[in-house]
């Protein structure tokens, strides 16, 4: 075991992490290339890589960098880049992405287990025809309304990974159904809810019914409308500034949960949507809200995302929603890696992006090949081993 174990160790320490990722986005074919393609899958996708993990973080950019620093290898151009991924559809890239997860939860080991969830969009502003394919109306962001916009599902905790993606137009932004499809998918991932945390978008009869039917336990930030100022109102005359916890519906034929109102001195009060069991008003207000910043936990998952990037104008849904999951797929194998190694966002782009311009500038094929599986293995194998040493230690204590 000893020697499994010193195995496993010098192997993630000498893998090339761009062969890595590369190789995870070539078993899924997360783009087909066309026939007659003049430019190979693995240049394609170093250059999309590089435009991810460096400083020239557009294709363009990324496209004319690796030129000028390449002496074997031909880079294709940006525009011959967005040409092939053009090739492809929107839900195409979305069925591949989900592909390269089930390889990455195998490593996480997250199946069977109890997670708390986090909905939310991510929106992304546009500013061209809002016509164009796959636009839809969108919080007002930087002097716009419209943009693509992505439902995006995510586990927070301990465990941090962006489980799917949901591409969002005007048409299948129906509360009731999306939650329901998502928590299908959920199903079928084999992940099971704890609890699912979602901003005061989704706070609407819809989604409550939804969860409410599928037996979700939910924490909802809540919005203000006067009907529930009314009711705190009469409440504070009666009470003086405290918190409270009361029954509510949005309409007279819809679904009821627990209105949890904490007061705050200067903010006035902050409301929560749930529809967990009150044993004890005084815990109850103080746990909600408490539990509720657990969600912020997805807000850093988008800074981390945006670490890896890339920047375009193109108005190709296509390319956007690749760039996209690239995003999220590179945010997952960070937090994979996270599960048994000390790394950041920035350390595994300079690593990515090191291997990319020792390929390119000397024509290797590869470097440090470790099949995707087999370092997926060696990553479970030192955390098993990693775990139960911690375990003897702490018997011999």
């Amino acid at each position: 075991m000893m020697n499994q174990k010193n195995d496993s160790i010098e192997s993630l320490a000498t893998a090339s992490l761009m062969t890595v990722a590369s190789e995870l986005f070539s078993n899924h074919h997360i783009i087909t290339l066309p026939k007659g393609a003049k430019y190979t899958f693995q240049t394609i996708i170093m250059t999309l890589l590089h435009a991810a993990t460096s400083v020239n973080n557009s294709l363009e950019s990324a496209s004319n960098d690796l030129k000028l620093k390449s002496f074997l290898t031909k880079i294709p151009s940006a525009d011959t880049i967005f040409n092939y991924i053009n090739c492809n559809n929107v839900e195409y890239v979305l069925s591949s992405f989900r592909a390269m997860n089930r390889d990455i939860f195998k490593s996480m080991n997250i199946k069977g287990k109890v997670h708390d969830i986090a909905i939310d969009f991510h929106n992304i502003p546009f500013y061209g025809d809002e016509n164009t394919p796959l636009i839809s109306g969108i919080k007002p962001k930087n002097g716009s309304a419209w943009g693509y916009s992505y439902c995006t599902l995510d586990i927070i905790g301990d465990v941090k990974l962006t489980l799917d993606v949901i591409a969002i137009n005007g048409f299948n932004k129906n509360y009731f159904d999306l939650i329901t499809f998502l928590f299908e998918r959920l199903e079928k991932m084999q992940i099971k809810v704890g609890t699912v945390y979602l901003d005061k978008e989704f706070c609407n009869d819809d989604t409550i019914s939804a969860l409410t039917k599928l037996n979700i336990n939910f924490v909802i930030a809540a919005k203000r409308n006067p009907k529930i100022m009314g009711i705190l109102d009469n409440f504070k005359k009666e009470n003086g500034p405290a918190s409270t916890v009361f029954e509510y519906n949005f309409n007279k034929n819809g679904t009821y949960f627990n209105l949890v109102a904490t007061h705050d001195e200067e903010k006035g009060y902050i409301l929560f949507a749930t529809n967990k069991d009150v044993k004890s008003i005084e815990i109850f207000e103080k746990s909600i809200p408490e539990e509720y910043r657990k969600r912020w936990n997805i807000e850093t998952g988008y800074r981390v995302k945006n670490n890896f990037k890339i920047r375009t104008c193109t108005k190709s849904p296509v390319a956007r929603t690749l760039f996209f999951v690239i995003q999220c797929t590179l945010h997952n194998i960070l937090n994979m890696l996270k599960s048994v190694l000390e790394i950041t966002a920035y350390e595994l782009k300079s690593l990515i992006n090191e291997d990319i311009i020792k390929v390119i500038r000397y024509g290797l094929k590869s470097l440090y090949i470790i099949p995707f599986k087999l370092f997926l293995n060696y990553l479970n194998m030192y955390n098993k081993t990693r775990k139960r040493d911690l375990r003897n230690q702490l018997l011999r204590i």
